[in-house]
């Protein structure tokens, strides 16, 4: 049973969705610092998810669609906006003018983190996972109560995170430290990022069509 938990909570993990591709985008175009500490953001806020719905609120957010949907239309609007920036930032690097935004992680780290929990907290994925998926792995037969299942569930899924994203940050801040020296690749770089970014707003905006 825990098996099979583990290897459902890795298949969402691996999956191409907005905080994995966010993550890659945010290595892609400042390095490997600002997308670790973007990535602790988004442990931090699905892990406030857990607390949520270890304190009782999961039929709350299941039963009411009109709340659902207004977290994603927060979720899109967020990272559009992210997308817009990330584009004209793109831009100005191509015009070879200075784009200061999110550079210098220790100046921005907070900024960033808290980015990463609004990104985890607005992500409709991830709390339809937690509403649909993990009740199931809770057992009626354990000595422990089904709050105190959830809440560990859910904290042995943020703590799988890192073993698939710290990879991929790596393997991104490595190509960006390859082209950092050449301006117009970095600037190149910066575009790929805006792309995936406007991506991922397209699949949140899809969601919400009827």
């Amino acid at each position: 049973m825990l098996a099979t938990y583990i290897f459902g909570c890795l298949a969402l993990i691996i999956k191409p969705g907005p905080d994995l591709m966010c993550t890659i985008a945010t290595a892609i175009s400042y390095g490997r610092k600002c997308a670790a500490i973007l990535m602790s953001g988004m442990i931090f806020g699905c892990w406030m998810w857990i607390l949520i719905l270890t304190a009782g609120f999961a039929p709350f957010f299941a039963e009411n669609s009109p709340v659902m949907t207004s977290v994603q239309i927060v979720g899109f609007c967020y990272i559009a906006y992210l997308a817009f920036c990330s584009f004209k930032e793109a831009l100005a690097a191509f015009r070879d003018r200075e784009a200061t935004a999110l550079v210098g992680a220790d100046s921005k780290g907070f900024r960033l983190f808290g980015r990463g929990v609004a990104m985890a907290m607005a992500n409709p994925l991830t709390i339809l996972f937690f509403l649909a998926f993990l009740p199931h792995f809770r057992s009626a037969e354990s000595s422990l109560s089904p709050a105190l299942q959830t809440f560990l569930l859910g904290t042995l899924f943020c703590a799988l995170v890192p073993f698939i994203s710290l990879p991929l940050i790596f393997l991104a801040g490595f190509l960006r430290s390859r082209l950092f020296a050449r301006p117009k690749a970095l600037a190149s770089l910066k575009l790929v990022s805006a792309i995936i970014l406007a991506a991922v707003a397209i699949i949140l905006f899809l969601k919400l069509l009827p």
